[in-house]
């Protein structure tokens, strides 16, 4: 009876110990066995932050929260800052979207993209961010800074974008100090008004 709990014990413990090794891997930002994120070689100055949230990733790329359809699949977002905060961001994102999120973003076209004449990804880029340019479909701002990147063989979304941080004021100009009066050929004074003629 004795050997019976300890039995118990043990596989109750080892149970346990699993549970919460996939629980680290899952909470870790991928599945078990999956590779990590290789780091980016930047031409320019690295970012300060990385995020991979996939849903906050989400929200500040489309203004809105993913739909109980939307899959996504990886998200990263870059930011550098100064010490008067954001000065620049670029975000990546692939998800597996709902027939809504397509309406919202293709047909509705939400930003007001135009169709991109040449599809090609970005020269900095996560390894995750590939396809083939011959299998895709493009809509993009005058600028490119915000791209949507539509593959129909498997209902995949690749999308994009860069921009500069909330643009800060000119700084105000220092106050104007009034300095001593400097002498010149005026005399400072008024001259003194001349008597009254006599009556």
């Amino acid at each position: 009876m004795r050997a019976l709990r300890h039995k118990k014990f043990w596989g109750l413990l080892g149970l346990l110990g699993l549970v919460a090794w996939g629980s680290w891997r899952w909470v870790g930002g991928r599945p078990s066995g999956a590779p990590a994120a290789a780091e980016m070689a930047w031409q320019g100055e690295a970012p300060q932050r990385r995020v991979t949230e996939a849903v906050e990733v989400f929200k500040k790329a489309f203004w809105r929260l993913p739909g109980a359809g939307d899959q996504i699949v990886h998200a990263e977002r870059f930011e550098w800052s100064d010490a008067g905060g954001l000065t620049k961001l670029r975000w990546f994102l692939e998800v597996k979207p709902s027939p809504e999120l397509l309406k919202y973003l293709r047909d509705d076209n939400a930003f007001g993209l135009a169709p991109a004449a040449e599809v090609r990804p970005p020269d900095e880029r996560p390894a995750w961010f590939q396809f083939q340019a011959d299998e895709v479909k493009g809509m993009q701002s005058p600028g490119g800074q915000l791209q949507l990147i539509f593959r129909e063989r498997d209902q995949t979304l690749f999308a994009t974008g860069a921009g500069r941080g909330f643009q800060r004021g000119a700084p105000e100009p220092p106050p104007v100090q009034a300095g001593p009066s400097t002498p010149g050929r005026l005399p400072a004074a008024a001259p003194p008004a001349p008597p009254a003629p006599p009556r």
